[in-house]
């Protein structure tokens, strides 16, 4: 998919694309291989693989996050438009759904920067981390998953506004569901 933007911000956001795209690829295999590894060894050698849990955990976040992300780009997050099959004006259409974009912006604003006072406190506390019980793996890594990956949601939510507002109701708009801005 591609958005109607700038040059400079179309290279970042391939860049950043195409990152996401290589770890969430690489982190699902490894969280596959993982399990198959863990049953094998619980159920054919009666053995246990110590703590796994807590890094795949930790790997689990930054792929939650990150698909949001993704997500986000892409305009798939659930949503519920019904309202929007009710309205026949595409120019009322067009303002309903950016009215919505805008406040999905707000709310990742706001979500950002909690994101971001929870990776503060983690990061104000070196060297006295808080770490797992097993492995002793800083929590600072899943925090910043999850601040990275509101930071991007965010990010490509207000590309979505930006665009829908710059290109305005078109006949895209004519249909019962609002094009993505794409």
């Amino acid at each position: 998919m591609h958005l109607n933007i700038p040059r400079p911000v179309g290279s970042l956001v391939n860049i950043l694309l195409r990152c996401k795209e290589y770890f969430l690829a690489v982190a699902s295999l490894i969280l596959a291989f993982v399990f198959f590894f863990v049953v094998i060894l619980r159920y054919w050698f009666q053995a246990d693989l110590f703590a796994y849990e807590e890094w795949i955990l930790m790997i689990a976040f930054w792929v939650y996050f990150l698909g949001g992300a993704m997500g986000s780009y892409d305009n798939t997050h659930v949503k519920a438009d019904f309202l929007l099959s009710l309205i026949d004006s595409v120019r009322t259409k067009w303002i309903v759904v950016n009215c919505t974009i805008f406040v999905e912006v707000v709310v990742g604003v706001v979500l950002s920067y909690w994101g971001w006072l929870m990776l503060w406190e983690e990061i104000s506390a070196y060297p006295n981390w808080q770490r797992t019980t097993g492995l002793d793996l800083p929590f600072v890594i899943p925090k910043l998953g999850i601040f990275l990956g509101f930071v991007l949601m965010t990010f490509y939510t207000s590309l979505h506004l930006w665009s829908g507002l710059r290109d305005g109701p078109t006949e895209e708009w004519e249909s019962d569901e609002a094009p993505p801005h794409i």
